[in-house]
């Protein structure tokens, strides 16, 4: 059982990480198409991306991690800062990452029906865009915490 968890929980990692490191990249990709309804529908996928694979992603590894810690007793002193970079990251990626999501998506759609793309969607994106790159940054460091054990 505790070899199934392990592997659930690398999964996980592998989907959270590559969603949160290529979703920007796609979204940027997707909305460079030009015109205001190309870039709605690439906003629109973030959402799609972050509830497909963000979401099931982090619950998975934060279950997992918690079962094995359950089972195997909290280990040295690097689990203990990975769990402070993931619980920050989660308040992170819900306060800023989220909610510059949540404001780009609304000023894409206000363009995409018919109003100017203003400048705050710009903003809104790149924040986004940065934000994101920040937390998977995070969860990076987090991963190679778990691989090298350094202390």
């Amino acid at each position: 059982m505790d070899a199934l968890v392990k592997v659930v929980h690398v999964l996980a990692v592998v989907v959270l990480l590559g969603n949160l490191l290529m979703a920007p990249f796609w979204r940027k990709r997707l909305a460079a198409v030009e015109g205001v309804q190309a870039r709605a529908a690439a906003n629109r996928s973030v959402r799609v991306a972050d509830l497909m694979f963000t979401l099931p992603g982090w619950v998975l590894v934060l279950v997992t991690g918690i079962m094995m810690i359950i089972s195997r007793g909290m280990p040295g002193g690097w689990m203990h800062l990975s769990l402070l970079l993931f619980l920050g990251w989660l308040v992170l990626w819900h306060v800023l990452v989220l909610r510059a999501r949540k404001a780009m998506i609304a000023q894409a759609e206000a363009a995409a029906s018919g109003g100017p793309a203003s400048a705050e969607l710009a903003q809104h994106e790149q924040q986004w865009q940065q934000w994101s790159y920040v937390s998977a940054g995070i969860v990076g460091l987090i991963l190679i915490l778990m691989l090298t054990k350094p202390f």
